[in-house]
């Protein structure tokens, strides 16, 4: 695999994933709403959810699997509790589409929740809880995907992945906002691994005998990872298929039949947001409590409140690009004609 990087500016960036989303047929709001979503990616990170994603979305496109020009449907079905159906779309379509009404319910009574079934999910989870935090709300995300991840003592996928985000505010600087995944390693860095040809740096998955392995192909050739922190990580993926899935009434991981025919990297399943509006839960000193909890991770040795990482990776990136694979942006063009 070829080493060689080029610079391209944020704007750049943009341009490279507006052309494959115009090019599926996206309006121009959409469009402007999933290119930016891979803009933050290179600029937050995960990186492995921005430019890279590009060639699979035109896959979802090209192949029929997911609905470029998706109009998703909203139900209020009580005071607190939104659903959403994708239209087959990608669910940050439909959470954008959901977000002004989701916020004016949970100002109103405190929590709220939006379900969304028959959608898709690419990027990171964080970009879905951020924008809820810079309402003034304090928000989970979760969504369910493909069964590769193994249950602790098991021998075969029963979850996604299954990813869970966390946002809030916090005075005077941008919000606390963190995601991960249930599983022990993402999906894209075994695969990047296996081009690059050198290990992981953990067991990660199992191989064909059956065995946790450090070997990326092998993991690859049977799609079974292993979750973070054995039972406890076990624990959380089943936790998130409940909520991502079963409250929707969205796909469950084992019973997503087209996967094999649209690409391995395709998740179709479903997503729930829940917001709580602080102000509503009495304290009236929250924003102290959460600026005390952050002061004593920050000066804590190594320690860093979660997701502040990304803060440094921005004003970095905005100031002088990001760096990406050439064989990847030539890989994109190609797509683009």
């Amino acid at each position: 695999m070829s080493d060689e990087t080029q610079t391209l500016t944020l704007d750049e960036v943009r341009a490279l994933a507006a052309g494959i989303f115009t090019q599926a047929g996206m309006s121009a709001d959409e469009t402007t709403t999933m290119a930016e979503i891979v803009a933050m990616s290179e600029r937050d990170g995960p990186r492995s959810h921005g430019l890279r994603m590009l060639p699979f979305y035109a896959e979802s496109f090209v192949s029929g699997y997911a609905n470029a020009t998706a109009v998703p449907k909203m139900t209020r079905l009580a005071p607190g509790a939104l659903k959403g159906d994708g239209d087959n779309g990608y669910f940050q379509i439909a959470a954008k589409a959901a977000r002004d009404e989701l916020i004016a319910m949970t100002r109103e009574n405190g929590i709220a929740a939006f379900t969304c079934a028959n959608c898709h999910h690419l990027a990171g989870l964080r970009f879905d809880t951020e924008p809820l935090a810079e309402a003034g709300l304090v928000a989970i995300g979760v969504v369910n995907s493909l069964s590769m991840v193994v249950p602790h003592g098991g021998e075969r996928p029963a979850f996604g992945t299954n990813p869970m985000s966390f946002a809030c505010p916090r005075d005077g600087q941008a919000p606390i906002v963190w995601d991960q995944a249930a599983s022990a390693i993402a999906l894209m860095d075994v695969r990047m691994a296996a081009a690059e040809g050198h290990e992981l740096p953990i067991a990660a998955g199992l191989g064909p005998d059956g065995k946790p392995t450090t070997d990326p192909s092998a993991i690859l050739e049977t799609r079974s990872l292993l979750p973070f922190g054995a039972h406890k990580g076990s624990a959380i993926a089943m936790m998130v298929e409940i909520l991502g899935a079963a409250l929707a009434g969205a796909t469950l991981a084992v019973d997503n039949a087209e996967r094999e025919a649209h690409g391995g990297l395709n998740v179709k399943g479903g997503a729930t947001l829940i917001a709580i509006d602080p102000t509503r839960f009495g304290n009236d000193a929250f924003a102290d409590y959460v600026q005390r909890i952050c002061a004593e991770i920050d000066g804590n040795g190594d320690a860093r409140v979660p997701g502040d990482g990304r803060l440094g990776k921005r004003a970095q990136a905005e100031a002088n690009g990001v760096q990406a694979s050439t064989a990847l942006i030539t890989q994109i063009e190609g797509l683009l004609g």
